[in-house]
């Protein structure tokens, strides 16, 4: 059974490292059966992410065939 992936967008209060709070609208990418399990893990995660109140401005169907992880790192530069 393939995967169906939904990108969610949510609107937020973000603290910036300036420690300004500018809301912010942010995409999110999740594998889900349906709509509603979509609905349910972007308010489950962004809970975790943020105690401000945060609001679901649209959930769609990503147009993606494949989507392949990534781990990316970067080593310290030799001139640091």
């Amino acid at each position: 059974m393939s995967q169906t992936w939904y990108e969610c967008k949510v609107k937020y209060r973000k603290t910036h490292e300036t420690g300004e709070q500018k809301v912010t609208t942010e995409s999110y990418l999740l594998d889900a059966i349906s709509y509603t399990e979509a609905e349910a893990r972007i308010n489950e995660e962004m809970a975790a992410y943020t105690s401000e109140e945060f609001f679901i401005t649209n959930i769609k169907v990503a147009n993606f065939s494949e989507v392949h992880p990534c781990l990316l790192y970067t080593s310290p530069s030799p001139r640091d």
